[in-house]
């Protein structure tokens, strides 16, 4: 029997993409990180769920213009690349696939 590839113990099932429908978002603890995973027009992001101004819970912020707003202070972050619109901070960011109906997220 083979081992299985390395990076496979960093792909984590978070979710059935009907779970996940109609621009929602899904928080959870992925390896003691608190991730949100977004639903965006069928496509799915996956971020640090901590907002780095205040700690504010990101997946609690609305979605705008292919934004995350912290809910707290109404810091912008770009959904894809994790970047604040206006500054330097930035919030960690993962990759997202389906597979077999399933969204997981590889950390």
């Amino acid at each position: 029997m083979g081992k299985a590839p390395a990076n496979e113990s960093s792909v984590h099932d978070v979710a059935s993409v009907d779970e996940l429908e109609n621009d929602d978002v899904s928080v959870l603890d992925v390896d003691g990180e608190q991730i949100a995973v977004f639903e965006l027009d069928g496509e799915y992001f996956a971020m640090s769920n901590v907002c780095p101004h205040q700690g504010g819970p990101l997946g609690q912020g609305r979605v705008e213009n292919g934004c995350v707003y912290c809910p707290w202070h109404g810091w912008q972050f770009d959904i894809e690349t994790g970047e604040h619109v206006q500054g330097d901070d930035a919030v960690p960011t993962y990759e997202t696939f389906v597979t077999d109906g399933r969204v997981y997220v590889r950390k």
